[in-house]
């Protein structure tokens, strides 16, 4: 992740599993933009009001809880999100969105979302709604995009907007325009260095930093 923004001509800054509200939003104001990265943990359903499923996987709840609050700084500074797998689903949830907590159980004839191959292979199409900005990001309604996950968004969030959906209708992007909210399920940041689409969202998402930097220093 810290690789791609770079790359992409913004600065990472680090953020650790504190899940101090003061802590962090003193941290976040050195911030003009908030990436939320994947995870190998889930999201634990009880943020939106369901039992665990047999299938859920394991909860980090430092992870959650650090999320959740920079998500409200995120919201109280209107900063541009970034937020990719795990970091899609629970900006979902932060919005009283839901889950599917195990896709191949919870979904019939859904495609196999967590591949074998390695990362900066594509194993599955998305379709893209015509006219948004991620179709122009990839130039045309159609991607090919890698895929690590087994929960996926089920009822969406408050001003969230679905804009993409893989070959068996699972919600694989989010999208608020103001301030600039992008959430997606697959990761860009494995394939950036050889996928202009790739590129291209991480590009987007720091066009929408700086703007944000520079808006900032005109009111100081």
């Amino acid at each position: 992740y810290a690789e791609a923004v770079r790359a992409a001509g913004g600065v990472p800054i680090l953020v650790p599993l504190l899940p101090d509200r003061d802590v962090l939003f003193e941290l976040m104001e050195r911030c003009d933009g908030l990436l939320l990265s994947g995870s190998r943990s889930d999201v634990d359903p009880r943020r939106y009001g369901e039992p665990p499923h047999p299938r859920l996987g394991p909860i980090l709840p430092e992870r959650d809880e650090t999320d959740w609050l920079l998500l409200e700084v995120a919201e109280a500074r209107r900063l541009p999100v970034l937020a990719i797998c795990y970091g899609m689903q629970l900006l979902n949830v932060f919005r009283g969105g839901t889950l599917y907590q195990d896709i191949a159980s919870e979904l019939a004839n859904a495609l196999r979302h967590e591949q074998d191959a390695p990362g900066d292979q594509p194993t599955h199409r998305l379709r893209i709604e015509e006219g948004t900005i991620l179709a122009r990001l990839a130039g045309g309604t159609t991607a090919e995009v890698n895929s690590f996950h087994h929960q996926a968004v089920k009822a969406v969030g408050r001003d969230l907007r679905p804009i993409a959906w893989s070959e068996d209708g699972i919600i694989e992007a989010l999208l608020q325009a103001d301030p600039f909210i992008l959430g997606v399920q697959w990761h860009p940041e494995l394939t950036f260095a050889s996928d202009a689409f790739s590129r291209a969202i991480f590009e987007h998402f720091l066009q929408h930093a700086a703007k944000l930097r520079e808006r900032t220093r005109r009111r100081a």
